[in-house]
């Protein structure tokens, strides 16, 4: 029994673990696009738009047309009484007399049933644009499809790069709470033998205390970030760890981050590879297709077709008749009211054009403000680059002066606040560089 439930401990573990196998950023964002809502919701819209083409295409074809009826009536619809009166009867042939009918009676109990077919041959128009208007917006589905993707990919990374910097935050604290051990221990041996004051003593176990509430908060706010990222990733129900960057582990000391060379584009020649760019131009074209079919609906519409019905009404054996048509509609009464509905679409289509240039200039400065806000976010890499050096070597001294006496337990507390900002600052401003790179990559359509 011991071992099988040593077997099972290890197989829950061995569970727990890969549960628990942290995930990369590329992975993230796999996951992402396979389970993100949004995204299942733009993929939708996509097909509805296609079914939407498949309906619009039936309409070159001819729109044929069922009908049945059978009625029961608890008497004859036509009923007459055709009996020659008797003075009349006797001045005829009793030949003609014998054969003359007494009555006449139909329709008390019938089926009728027609098909129809109607091929239109000019609708103005409509056909046609309604077509291209249902391709139209399958286009504008995809690229807004691709907006999507690109929305879902910002927000994987941003949180990816959050719990990134939350567990190198718990590191720098873990580090830091071990040198305060240490630190502790050698100041009670201290305090025992009378060489420093008690004081010092409590200024790190009082430090000591505030990483260790720190670490508690930073804890906290990982767990809720974690389960954010889970459920943003359609993973909501597995306990999520995110694998941390190599180049971050070691802090800059394999060199300085720098700008993607092949990064900078031109703004103005991006313009057509963004999604937003492209689905303002669809906009438009919309537009102009509606207004297009504004006009057909206005316009005379021709078609021809070919009826058959067939009826039992006046005799049982039935008779059928087949008809073949032509007709022109033209819409006269409708030409005041629709006068006014083409303008009406004719001035939203130039409301879509202006929309186009003005937008269009608002993507080139949302390009340029994107390229700023790289290069900002790299200088101060840089410079959070440059303070851990600093940071580093100014608490190895106070070690070493507070060992030979010549400097306070304060100020060597204050090394240490110093260098675990300097880690920070660093941890927070490289995930902000990574997340700006991708903001200009989208911005300019990369």
């Amino acid at each position: 029994m011991k071992k099988i439930f040593s077997f099972i401990v290890g197989l829950a573990c061995c569970g727990s673990a890969a549960a628990q196998q942290p995930y990369t950023l590329d992975q993230l964002k796999q996951l992402a696009v396979a389970n993100n809502f949004n995204l299942r919701s733009a993929r939708n819209a996509i097909q509805q738009s296609k079914e939407q083409q498949s309906e619009a295409y039936t309409k070159y074809f001819p729109a044929i047309s069922a009908t049945g009826v059978g009625i029961t009536m608890n008497k004859y619809l036509l009923e007459a009484d055709l009996s020659l009166p008797d003075e009349l009867a006797s001045q005829l042939p009793p030949s003609v007399s014998a054969a003359w009918p007494t009555n006449i009676a139909f329709m008390k109990n019938g089926v009728f049933g027609s098909v129809s077919a109607i091929q239109p041959v000019f609708m103005g128009g409509q056909i046609i644009n309604g077509n291209k208007l249902a391709k139209a917006g399958v286009e504008a589905s995809e690229i807004q499809l691709e907006a999507s993707e690109d929305q879902v990919e910002l927000v994987t990374e941003q949180y990816y790069w959050q719990v990134v910097s939350l567990k190198e935050k718990l590191l720098t604290l873990s580090s830091i709470h071990q040198m305060l051990v240490e630190l502790e221990k050698d100041v009670s041996n201290a305090v025992r033998v009378g060489a420093v004051n008690r004081n010092d003593l409590l200024q790190v176990q009082l430090r000591k205390g505030e990483v260790e509430s720190s670490t508690l908060e930073v804890e906290h706010a990982l767990s809720t970030l974690t389960q954010l990222l889970a459920q943003h990733v359609g993973i909501a129900n597995e306990t999520i760890d995110v694998a941390l960057p190599a180049d971050l582990i070691d802090m800059g000391k394999s060199g300085e981050p720098a700008i993607p060379a092949n990064l900078r584009q031109d703004h103005q020649s991006a313009l057509n590879a963004t999604p937003q760019y492209r689905l303002l131009e669809k906009n438009v074209e919309v537009h102009r297709l509606q207004h297009r079919l504004k006009v057909g609906s206005n316009m005379p519409k021709v078609g021809v077709g070919a009826d058959y019905g067939w009826n039992n009404f006046v005799n049982d054996r039935g008779s059928g008749t087949g008809t073949l048509f032509a007709f022109v509609q033209i819409p006269i009464s409708d030409w005041w009211g629709g006068s006014h509905a083409i303008k009406k679409q004719k001035l939203a289509l130039d409301d879509a054009r202006e929309e186009l240039t003005d937008k269009s200039q608002k993507l080139v400065i949302r390009m340029n403000s994107a390229w700023a806000a790289l290069e900002t976010s790299h200088k101060k890499l840089l410079i959070a680059h440059s303070a851990i050096e600093q940071a580093e070597e100014n608490l190895r001294l106070n070690k070493d002066y507070y060992r030979v006496g010549s400097t306070k337990m304060s100020d060597l507390l204050l090394a240490q606040q110093q260098y675990q900002a300097a880690r920070d600052r660093y941890t927070d401003a490289y995930a902000d560089f990574q997340t700006k790179q991708l903001e200009y990559r989208q911005a300019t359509g990369q």
